[in-house]
């Protein structure tokens, strides 16, 4: 993949295959318990992903791409026990995840990522917990009451309301 980013810069498609395949090394290295060899892999496939996306702002698949990116280095800071760069980039991700799903709310997959991102900022930020978590369930209950399926809707449902409960009684 890296061969042929070098040799034709300018073809899209071989950057995006780059920016893959970069982030399945940062999983495997993550795996492996090797944070900074993780952390290089997202952060290459980051500065790809962001090159595409201001590239060509249109393409979701793009943007999308980029909030996975940014999701993955905010899993990995906060495996790392760094939550101020967790928040931060689950902040981003959670920014392009709303446009998306506001720009095409037809689509079951753009509301399920939403779901995701504020599942993880409901872990990070401690001020809005509640919120992200009444949003995400909110956006589950609505795709369930119009049939639409999405991936382990009722699973995330299942956490989303223990979790709610969990703040809830805690207050």
């Amino acid at each position: 993949a890296e061969k042929l980013a070098r040799a034709e810069p300018q073809r899209a498609d071989y950057q995006r295959d780059l920016s893959v395949s970069y982030n399945k090394l940062g999983d495997l290295m993550t795996a492996l318990g090797n944070g900074d060899d993780a952390q290089r892999y997202f952060q290459q496939a980051l500065n790809i992903a962001e090159k595409l996306a201001r590239a060509e702002p249109q393409r979701a698949d793009y943007q999308r791409d980029l909030s996975v990116s940014y999701n993955k280095l905010g899993d990995l800071m906060t495996a790392l026990g760094n939550g101020d760069d967790a928040q931060r980039y689950f902040q981003q991700a959670l920014n392009i995840a709303e446009k998306l799903a506001r720009a095409e709310p037809q689509r079951a997959d753009y509301q399920r990522d939403l779901v995701i991102s504020l599942m993880r900022m409901a872990d990070v930020d401690a001020q809005r917990t509640e919120t992200y978590l009444e949003q995400g369930l909110s956006i589950l209950e609505a795709l369930k009451r119009s049939g639409r399926q999405v991936a382990q809707r009722d699973e995330m449902m299942a956490w989303l309301e223990g979790r709610l409960a969990e703040v809830r009684a805690g207050r």
